[in-house]
């Protein structure tokens, strides 16, 4: 794990230039911290220094801070932060002269100085700049994590395996958001256990959470309230074909539960044949009993097809979303 990497870097000294980078800002940002604390940073510091590129700051004085020997003691530490050179970006920190001093230092770096370099986002491979970071500096990406091994990536997070799950889950697979969220419920509880309700109560609903609402809805032949959350829905900025794909997904889901029901498992077996949450699972195998193989297969065959015929059709998709809606509400 990225975290891991970097405890070993620091334990072994930092190299002449260390890069870390990628699309997880989040982690981004919590890696520098770390990185910061470990070398004990201190503004006040001669020999450390911490520039912001993208602020008012003069880059030949970055630059000939980099070059220069350390003022007191044996080496010196400089983060570089927002470095646009290494990104799409169209305002770049350096100039051609700058750049190419500073393609010069990463050639032949000083043996005295612990270069760090930070972006946020992704660095362009296509550029010199990012060719010649790769080959010269220990590098540090923070990719996008994979919601399946979000949970590795809170080991100190203090909920149990249960509940740090469903703040996954309702956190969108996202690790950022999942961070935000336990920090709000650490909040909440004030010292205490986290219970799965109050995951319930305090954690916002995600998309895929409030799509499952909207499946209840229909199921429930409540319309009125159906059309509403997909109406809420747009207003957030939602699309409809990513609505439309969570909700064919929410189906696929209680058509596989009302199988797996059927087949006589259990509720633990759907939930580790299927890989969601046992929250999940629980509802869905409640919401089933009252339905048919068939309907679902039926609702399910139709949200396929709608999502053809929106991609193929002239007609007003959100039009077509709509019809769909009734007929699903007033039918299964």
């Amino acid at each position: 794990m990225i975290f891991d990497d970097l405890e070993k870097i620091v334990s072994q000294g930092l190299p002449p230039i260390l890069a870390i980078f990628g699309e997880e800002i989040e982690m981004v940002v919590e890696l520098r911290d770390e990185l910061l604390s470990a070398v004990t940073f201190d503004r006040n510091n001669l020999n450390q220094a911490h520039y912001d590129l993208t602020a008012s700051v003069s880059a030949d004085e970055v630059l000939d801070e980099l070059e220069s020997l350390p003022f007191f003691g044996d080496s010196q530490f400089v983060l570089l932060e927002n470095l646009t050179n290494l990104t799409g970006a169209k305002k770049k920190a350096f100039d051609e002269k700058q750049l190419g001093r500073f393609e010069a230092y990463l050639a032949n770096p000083l043996e005295t100085t612990q270069l760090v370099i930070v972006v946020r986002g992704k660095l362009d491979s296509r550029l010199k700049l990012t060719k010649l970071l790769k080959k010269t500096a220990v590098c540090l990406e923070a990719k996008a994590v994979r919601p399946q091994e979000l949970a590795a990536y809170f080991p100190k997070s203090g909920l149990s395996r249960s509940v740090l799950a469903r703040v996954i889950e309702k956190s969108g697979g996202s690790y950022a958001t999942a961070k935000a969220n336990i920090a709000l419920l650490k909040t909440y509880a004030s010292g205490r256990d986290i219970t799965l309700s109050d995951v319930e109560k305090v954690v916002p609903k995600s998309l895929s959470d409030q799509v499952f609402d909207l499946s209840d809805f229909v199921i429930a032949g409540k319309t009125a309230q159906a059309r509403e959350l997909v109406g809420d829905l747009l207003l957030q900025g939602e699309e409809i074909l990513r609505i439309l794909g969570f909700l064919t997904t929410s189906f696929r889901t209680y058509l596989q539960v009302k199988l797996m029901a059927d087949g006589g498992m259990s509720e633990a077996q759907m939930t580790s044949s299927l890989k969601i949450h046992p929250y999940r699972v629980k509802l869905a195998a409640q919401t089933v009993r009252r339905l048919t193989t068939d309907r679902l297969k039926k609702a399910l065959s139709a949200l396929i097809e709608l999502d053809y015929q929106i991609k193929t059709s002239v007609a007003d998709k959100n039009f077509l979303f709509d019809l769909l809606l009734i007929k699903l509400s007033t039918e299964l």
